[in-house]
């Protein structure tokens, strides 16, 4: 059995090339033939010398594999028991990982959201309690008293005016404080964006891990 430490990035760098290594090796490997009984050699060798090549050829295949697989197990399991701090939260490795290649994108997807329907929100409460909400309720008024140059009350005039755009007017029902929200998620995604690949990084560098194949 072979026993090794490395780093997390030596890991992960290893990683990276491994797969190759063992698709050329298994490729590249021969692993049985078939030979007259009475050839005493195969490919210039004799039949001993070569059943000894074909068992290289394996070993050098599986041990490739094994290799490969230790040290996959072995940074699945660092990344799920060593804590990296980002934006003042802690998470394991493998939460930061996830966090920043899946789960970020839901908070993106709903920043966007509620500004989309806050910036909405906004302009038809602007559109509605404009210029037009004005005259609507100067025609309402004259539609009931008149001119307002004519003998009705001015203060019952500016009340009644008053009344209708208050009635009429559009607000924003927001039980959420949806700007509050979005300033939060927006200092939560750029801080963890800001952060998450150095803490990775650096705990990569760092944490220490041990194989065995």
């Amino acid at each position: 059995m072979t026993t090794e430490k490395m780093t997390v990035h030596k890991a992960l760098a290893e990683l990276k090339i491994i797969d190759d290594r063992i698709i050329s090796a298994i490729n590249g490997g021969t692993y049985c033939v078939a030979n007259k009984h009475s050839n005493e050699k195969i490919k210039g060798v004799s039949v001993d010398e070569y059943k000894g090549v074909i068992q290289g050829y394996y070993d050098k295949a599986t041990d490739l594999i094994r290799r490969r697989n230790a040290i996959k197990r072995a940074v699945v399991l660092s990344n799920s028991t060593t804590k990296v701090s980002i934006n003042g939260e802690e998470y394991t490795r493998a939460e930061a990982i996830e966090m920043k290649n899946h789960g970020v994108e839901f908070d993106e997807r709903m920043l966007e959201m509620l500004n989309k329907q806050y910036n909405k929100a906004q302009a038809e409460i602007l559109k509605q309690n404009g210029d037009d909400l004005e005259k609507r309720a100067e025609q309402y008024v004259i539609g009931i008293y008149g001119s307002k140059e004519g003998k009705t009350n001015t203060d019952d005039f500016e009340k009644t005016k008053k009344d209708f755009m208050t009635a009429n007017a559009f607000e924003l029902v927001d039980p959420i404080k949806i700007l509050d929200k979005i300033n939060a998620l927006e200092d939560k995604i750029a801080s963890f964006k800001a952060e998450v690949d150095a803490a990775l990084s650096v705990s990569n560098a760092i944490t220490e891990i041990e194989i065995s194949y």
